[in-house]
């Protein structure tokens, strides 16, 4: 039931608009009559009201005022100002700031009643959708912090921090830290299906919110393979709370190990602020790649990867980003050239076999993920990067591996030029098969065709050439006169008719055309095969 108050200085006004409707049949209720305006905020304060109906000149405050206090107490609220003949245009403008409705006096009741009804139907509006959004809060806070964690670039704060406060998401801890825990099918249990798998691994989730309990805060991202805790804490001791981090990660690892699921998690770098999450998920991302080399082992921190703390700046895709543009470029020797860079500065950097074994194989991952985008198969490349690795040790100097690398790049540029050469003949075949069907309509035309092969018509018409090694017109041009040509020889048609039925906009243009690509008008050629001409 809606919750009504009138507000009128004139007491006969006020009784008038709270005896004349039927309250009950709009299923609602005055539930205050007040005569100035400072006792109706007054009101509002303590006591919940949909809607207002208000004379807008009041000697306290008027009505405008009022109803722009009112919305400060109760955004919800709607109001009704009842306004004399020459403040009419005054209560028009009150529109705009906020009022919701208006009507002029003397009242008219029954309009009046459906201003209230058409009142009631807004509000209902704007609950069932505030409804909604209140729904949708848990993924729109999911949403925040997955575009968080893959922000791309150095600033998130400029981008993202205005959902804090909607959301209602504290910020103000001292430290934040992501764990990332990947669950598997232990070996010595039987394989899941995916239903099975989800189900598995909403237990896991269960447990690990009961070991997270020790800490200030925690957000769980649940993802297809594992899920990602988000923490917030308070602490002046940040290696302590790592230490924690540490303890708790270690005690779900073993809470698992006779479980159907095993865990692998990766413990990234602190961050002092929520902003440098990024950073925190990029190192633990990065430290779980560990797993590779280290099958039996389930933790890996990121301090423990390099030896040091992460930064952003380790892992930027910037780097892998310029080999993929040379790929494109297909400009093989300023990819050795590249290769030989990269090797040099990494191993300026890292002195540890298997750390250049891991940022390799995130480039080889780079690659392959080049190729996925591209819809391109990979598996021949996948065996041999998985038989190189079997045999990673072969390789003596990072030279050997340049070379390596160099022709892998080479296979992937070739692998490109043949899906480029088998994309064109596929829009070539596309294009052909159009004007086939369609040489006969003389209003056919390049746009026609380029729309139907879902590319530009420049594009088009250079593919096409190239394709073929003729134009399109010459091609269009080429299907009329053949069939002309069947026309000619093998039926009495007119010339008039043969022009129409292949296309061409009149005789004299189609008499043109068959002269010039054959040497002879349509009459002689008639006549050279024995066809009588009409």
């Amino acid at each position: 039931m809606k919750k009504v108050m009138i507000v009128d200085d004139n007491c006969l006004t006020a009784e008038g608009i709270e005896k004349n409707i039927d309250w009950k049949s709009l299923d609602a209720n005055v539930v205050a009559v007040k005569y100035n305006s400072l006792s109706a905020l007054d009101t509002l304060k303590s006591s919940h009201v949909d809607l207002i109906i208000s004379d807008i000149e009041m000697p306290d405050l008027d009505g405008i005022s009022l109803s722009q206090k009112a919305q400060e107490i109760q955004p919800f609220i709607k109001v009704i100002l009842v306004s004399a003949y020459d403040k009419f245009e005054y209560a028009k403008r009150a529109i705009r700031l906020g009022v919701y409705d208006y009507i002029e006096k003397p009242l008219d009741y029954s309009y009046l009643t459906e201003k209230v009804k058409n009142a009631f139907t807004e509000i209902d509006r704007t609950q069932k959708n505030t409804e909604l959004v209140k729904a949708s809060r848990p993924v729109m806070t999911e949403k925040f912090f997955h575009d968080l964690l893959h922000y791309p670039g150095e600033n998130p704060a400029a981008h993202l921090s205005q959902y804090l406060e909607y959301l209602d998401l504290k910020f103000d801890y001292d430290y934040f830290h992501v764990l990332i825990i990947e669950a598997e099918t232990n070996s010595s249990k039987p394989e899941l299906d995916f239903t099975q798998y989800q189900i598995q691994l909403l237990n896991v989730l269960d447990l690990v919110k009961e070991q997270m309990q020790i800490f200030d805060h925690v957000f769980y991202l649940k993802e297809f393979s594992g899920v990602v805790c988000i923490i917030g804490q308070n602490t002046k001791h940040p290696q302590h709370f790592l230490q924690s981090i540490h303890k708790v990660a270690s005690s779900m690892v073993e809470l698992c190990k006779n479980n159907i699921l095993s865990l692998n998690i990766g413990i990234g770098s602190i961050a002092d602020n929520i902003w440098k999450l990024p950073v925190s998920f990029a190192s633990a991302s990065h430290a779980l790649k560990y797993r590779f080399f280290f099958p039996h082992k389930n933790i890996f921190d990121a301090r423990e990867a390099l030896g040091k703390e992460f930064s952003l700046l380790s892992f930027s895709e910037n780097t892998e980003e310029e080999l993929i543009r040379l790929i494109c470029s297909k400009d093989l020797n300023a990819i050795e050239q590249w290769l030989t860079c990269y090797f040099q500065n990494l191993l300026e950097k890292i002195q540890d076999k298997n750390l250049v074994f891991i940022r390799i194989y995130s480039l080889l991952g780079r690659i392959l993920k080049f190729l996925y985008e591209m819809n391109l198969n990979t598996e021949d490349l996948e065996k041999e990067i998985i038989q190189v690795y079997t045999r990673f040790d072969s390789f003596r100097t990072y030279e050997q591996f340049v070379r390596w690398l160099t022709h892998l790049c080479t296979l992937v540029c070739e692998k490109l030029d043949s899906s480029l050469q088998n994309y064109h003949n596929q829009v070539y075949t596309v294009a052909l098969g159009y004007i086939k069907e369609n040489f006969e309509n003389s209003s056919l035309c390049l746009n026609d065709i380029a729309r139907h092969t879902n590319i530009s018509p420049a594009y088009l018409s250079s593919l096409f050439k190239k394709v073929s090694g003729q134009s399109i017109s010459d091609t269009i041009a080429a299907f009329r006169i053949e069939r002309a040509c069947h026309y000619l020889e093998s039926t009495n048609l007119s010339l008039k008719e043969i022009s129409m039925k292949c296309g061409y906009a009149n005789q004299y243009y189609f008499s043109n055309s068959f002269k010039k690509k054959l040497g002879m008008s349509p009459s002689v050629y008639r006549e050279r095969k024995g066809i009588p001409t009409t």
